[in-house]
């Protein structure tokens, strides 16, 4: 017999309770629960339901299996009085069956029990013919004679937001079969770690078996790749990995308001206000979004407001405050109404749960840096000080070799030294030689390429406050990192107005570093 929602508080007593796993028995304990006064909890919320398809599963299985050992050790028994033991005992009560290709590739052909959802022990028949006689034999009956049928296809869910573990094996998945950089995987990695850390994926997750194998998948990938790699998942996970991927999707007017959202305020950005328009258009005329999707009306808005901002042609798509407080109560945390360049407010005023459902971008530090600042966020921004020869810029240097080497294109101005001997000697010393570790004797004019710039130093620079703030403006997803003089003292050069308008501020005294700041704080020694 089959465990259902419907059935479970009544046929519970029939459970093995005490040869199941302890995972099984937990979920007994919960189900008991949720399937109780006619399975409100299962129906009224998505996550017991998701959970308890899951354990429904699970048992029907483990219960499954323990009938099959049950069969072939009755068959093992009857081999040493019969020469064909292979018949499986009658039953008073007809079970539906369907006769099945044994494998794909395979000649033989099995008797599926649907009430199980597995074939019958180890029986296997080489015609049609005789997988009938089976049947007849014991009483089965046939739900289509004669046809092979397909396992039913996992129906995909559509979803409001999809769970952050699905999201994962979904980035995963898309990355089979190509090529990435090792900095890609390693963010993968890294998102990964911290949506665990930050319990956004937790133990108790559906998925979490998944989850934990995907991890080890990346690190084992990490160790023996370079710079990049073609990826390629074993096929014995990619089939399960996939189907949990389409098992939920975003419902349609959900992600055209999401893009919509991520248009606003933004300049010269026509074309993707036209595709969008279109995409929006085309969902309507294809019947994907129709008068009952309960978002109908806020899509409709927001069309408007593209078709408006088209019609004008000039400066930004601009949503209404009442319009945008009215997408963001329609969807609740579904939505980060965040700009993904400043990481700010979009409306000004956010939720509570929309702030956690936001998702920062880090850079994904490892090493001695993370246990120095910890894991700072895209476009960060950090001050470095410390007595002259005390080792900021060798300790710099490494650093920028070492972001260089794993997460992008690093700059190095190097306004104190230059082009000199001291310099070259440094690099040649700490091995800060890569493609992507640069250096300059000024700041360019351009530094879009860049995703860190360090600057030292920022006295001889000739930097004030608010050129460090005009750069942060202009370059929002580049990290600067400007290295200061201290003062007899031991204090940095230019007042505490510097230290509020950075994220990481690092202190280098007598050969060691002190990293203090809103990612974490630590010490590590500079390496000569």
């Amino acid at each position: 017999m089959r465990f259902t929602p419907q059935n479970y508080i009544d046929q519970s007593c029939k459970i093995p309770l005490a040869n199941l796993p302890e995972t099984l028995v937990k979920g007994h304990q919960l189900a008991v629960k949720a399937f109780a006064e006619q399975q409100q909890a299962y129906h009224s919320n998505t996550t017991v339901k998701s959970t308890m398809d899951h354990y429904l599963n699970a048992l029907n299985e483990h219960v499954g299996v323990s009938s099959t050992l049950r069969v072939q050790k009755a068959n093992t028994k009857t081999k040493t009085t019969q020469i064909k033991p292979k018949a499986v005992t009658k039953r008073t009560s007809q079970t539906k069956v369907e006769i099945r290709k044994a494998s794909k590739h395979s000649k033989k052909w099995v008797v599926w029990n649907l009430d199980l959802d597995q074939r019958f022990a180890n029986e296997k028949f080489d015609s049609k013919a005789d997988a009938m006689r089976f049947i007849h034999q014991n009483n089965l009956k046939v739900v289509a004679p004669q046809a092979i049928t397909k396992p039913k296809a996992t129906e995909t869910k559509i979803v409001e937001k999809i769970p952050d573990e699905i999201r994962f094996i979904q980035r995963y998945v898309q990355m089979h079969d190509k090529v990435r950089t090792r900095l890609v995987v390693n963010r993968l990695l890294s998102s990964l770690q911290k949506a665990m850390l930050e319990k956004r994926i937790r133990k108790t997750s559906v998925y979490a078996k998944e989850i934990l194998q995907i991890q080890d998948q990346l690190i084992r990938c990490l160790n023996r790749m370079g710079e990049k790699a073609e990826i390629s998942i074993a096929k014995k996970y990619l089939s399960h990995y996939r189907q949990i991927a389409s098992s939920q999707r975003i419902r349609e007017s959900i992600a055209l308001l999401k893009r919509f959202v991520r248009l606003h305020g933004r300049e010269n950005i026509q074309e993707k206000a036209r595709k969008l328009v279109k995409e929006m258009e085309l969902m309507v005329n294809t019947g994907k979004i129709t008068k009952r999707d309960p978002y109908v009306i806020s899509l409709n808005d927001a069309y408007k407001s593209l078709k408006a901002y088209l019609k004008d042609d000039k400066g930004t798509p601009k949503i209404q405050e009442e319009m945008l407080n009215g997408i963001q109560s329609l969807l609740g945390s579904s939505v980060s109404l965040v700009d993904s360049n400043t990481n700010k407010s979009l409306s000004g005023v956010v939720t509570s749960e929309a702030l956690m459902q936001m998702d920062f971008e880090t850079i994904g530090l490892q090493g001695r840096f993370r246990e120095l600042i910890g894991d700072p966020a895209v476009g960060f921004r950090a001050m470095v000080f410390g007595q002259p020869k005390g080792g900021k810029s060798t300790l710099m240097l490494e650093f920028a070799h070492y972001l260089a080497s794993n997460h992008g294109n690093a700059l190095y101005v190097a306004y104190e030294e230059g082009y000199g001997y001291t310099l070259k000697e440094k690099i040649t010393r700490i091995g800060a030689i890569h493609p992507k570790l640069h250096f300059a004797e000024q700041l360019p004019k351009d530094l879009h390429k860049y995703g860190f710039v360090f600057i030292d130093s920022v006295s001889r620079a000739g930097m004030e406050l608010a050129d460090m703030i005009k750069l942060k403006n202009k370059y929002s997803r580049t990290s600067f990192i400007f290295v200061f003089h201290s003062t007899k003292d031991g204090k940095f050069k230019g007042g505490n107005e510097l230290a509020h308008e950075v994220d990481t501020i690092i202190e280098v005294e007598n050969g060691i570093a002190k990293g203090k700041g809103r990612f974490g704080q630590g010490e590590i020694e500079v390496r000569f």
